[in-house]
């Protein structure tokens, strides 16, 4: 059984195998790892805990805080909370032990996701969701309808932002003003075009937060359905310490020669990444592989998202490996031969033995003359 997670779906796909070799107490699972990520903290899960009825799914320590501090701010102690990403009333959460599992899993296959333990030590402290909790008033509940998620505007008089409650940085929401969601926290803003922080990432055309209420004065100590700014930022703010997980399409072997090729040259990571940045400003690469969106109005000024600022990051460093003399590559890569689907190979993700054989970050040359 193979799924994929989409953005407020499961989409399930059963594949049926005629090996007599095959082993029926296995499933194999495809998972994007920017879905298996709490929306609070925007780390991998830790001990999962889903909300009903909207089925999003956070950290226990993330969403348990989230909680009390929700309701330590409402007036109506007996009114369900919202949930954090998309605002839906929360009726129930409960430890989600089939996610557990998979949350272990992608720890054993990308260990650098692991927090450090006093970043779990704290997680655990805040955790109070210990068996299924119902939350609020249960009376009614079904005839009241979750809030959309989206990012187009929105009437505020179901959602208040920060400003629709008062002045901040000079600004309030007149009555009836149009507003965006957050995509990061499910969070409301003020749409408005006469201001110079953007409200929307350009690479995946969502509203996102944390810069703009970073610009109007207002964090987390106020309300907290406020983003980090760090989730928003302009590319040139941006510093990588490490290679993403996700780089090379996931390919482990890739990655592992492009750390190679990076301490062999004396140059730090952030420093592989801003020359190319500046090689990308002055169209001196191809951008058609970026898979962002408005991919001719990006430069090192824009605002992204973190999300798009990997598949950013992964561009780059293509380039920096495609780009680079074979006698420059490690030893044991010198010699490979290159994969005829290139970086677009399925069976570097499901076979070692090919992913380490032949090299991948190529184009792909199959049927090509």
């Amino acid at each position: 059984m193979f799924f994929i997670m989409l953005p407020g779906h499961l989409v399930y796909t059963f594949e049926i195998t005629a090996a007599k070799d095959q082993d029926k107490n296995n499933v194999k699972i495809v998972l994007d790892i920017e879905n298996a990520k709490c929306s609070i903290c925007l780390n991998l899960w830790h001990d999962v805990v889903t909300v009903a009825p909207c089925l999003h799914n956070f950290c226990n320590g993330c969403f348990s805080e989230w909680l009390r501090r929700s309701s330590s701010k409402s007036r109506d102690k007996s009114q369900c909370a919202a949930c954090p990403q998309c605002r839906t009333a929360v009726q129930s959460v409960g430890r989600n032990h089939f996610l557990h599992n998979i949350e272990e899993a992608i720890l054993q296959t990308f260990s650098s996701l692991q927090r450090s333990d006093e970043e779990i030590a704290l997680l655990e402290s805040y955790a109070s969701v210990k068996s299924n909790i119902v939350l609020g008033k249960q009376k009614n509940q079904s005839r009241k309808r979750p809030f959309p998620r989206s990012t187009d505007n929105i009437d505020n008089a179901d959602l208040p932002c920060p400003q629709c409650r008062g002045e901040f940085g000079g600004f309030r929401c007149s009555p009836g003003a149009a507003h965006l969601q957050c995509d990061g926290c499910g969070g409301m803003m003020p749409a408005r075009s006469n201001v110079n922080i953007p409200q929307k990432c350009l690479g995946c055309d969502k509203a996102f937060c944390g810069a703009y209420w970073c610009s109007q004065g207002v964090n987390s100590s106020h309300f907290n359905l406020i983003c980090n700014q760090e989730t928003f930022k302009m590319i040139s703010q941006r510093h990588v310490s490490r290679l993403p997980d996700t780089v090379h399409g996931g390919n482990p072997y890739e990655k592992d020669i492009t750390e190679k090729c990076i301490q062999q040259s004396g140059k730090t990571l952030q420093a592989v990444i801003s020359e190319w940045t500046s090689k990308f400003d002055n169209m001196e690469i191809d951008r058609s592989r970026l898979q962002l969106n408005n991919v001719d109005a990006i430069t090192s000024r824009t605002y992204i998202c973190n999300h798009c600022y990997n598949k950013f990051t992964d561009f780059l460093l293509y380039w920096y490996r495609v780009s680079m003399p074979r006698n420059l590559l490690p030893p044991d890569a010198v010699n490979r031969e290159s994969c005829w689907y290139g970086f677009l190979c399925r069976t570097q993700h499901h076979r070692p033995d090919h992913a380490k054989k032949l090299n991948h970050v190529c184009r792909p040359t199959r049927g090509n003359p």
